[in-house]
């Protein structure tokens, strides 16, 4: 067994990003994105809220076939600490996301880090396949984080952020 880890981070609003996100907006879109992965996240089709408060939520996420787990559904626990990050916990694998939102040197100088830990049951600690199974995974949180940004910048330009 095997448990690969990536962490990637990018810049919300580098240089000549139009529109610029405040925190405000960003956080909305982190709320947006824990009732409605399938706008943010491919593989995702769709996503049923099964409990809520104002930090947590049980949800049950369906994956398009042959994209996710054996059988196309797991549920995961959601905790929220506004306005700053989201913990996903897998109940049925034991996989953890972090979505976190930092601030740099000004209230628009905001950053957007996506933290995974996966667990591959079936694959041996430092095996090829091991290494193949990590290059991909960063491959894909590499773009995760990116296209949260970008449908996050495209909402705002719609309109389609309320906080």
């Amino acid at each position: 067994m095997v448990v690969l880890y990536q962490s990637q981070t990018y810049p919300i609003n580098p240089p000549n990003a139009s529109p610029v996100l405040t925190l405000a907006e960003v956080w909305a879109v982190m709320q947006i994105k824990c009732r409605k992965p399938e706008l943010f996240v491919a593989p995702i089709s769709a996503c049923k809220v099964l409990e809520e408060t104002d930090s947590f939520m049980k949800r049950m996420v369906t994956f398009r076939e042959g994209m996710g787990p054996p059988g196309g559904e797991v549920i995961e626990d959601v905790e929220l600490r506004a306005p700053w990050k989201v913990d996903f916990r897998n109940l049925n694998t034991g996989g953890f996301i972090n979505n976190t939102i930092s601030q740099g040197k000004d209230e628009t100088d905001l950053y957007l880090t996506f933290y995974f830990e996966w667990p591959y049951p079936k694959i041996e600690e430092g095996s090829e396949e091991a290494k193949k199974t990590s290059d991909q995974l960063w491959q894909q949180a590499r773009k995760g984080v990116q296209h949260t940004i970008d449908v996050a910048r495209e909402m705002k330009s719609k309109g389609d952020i309320e906080y």
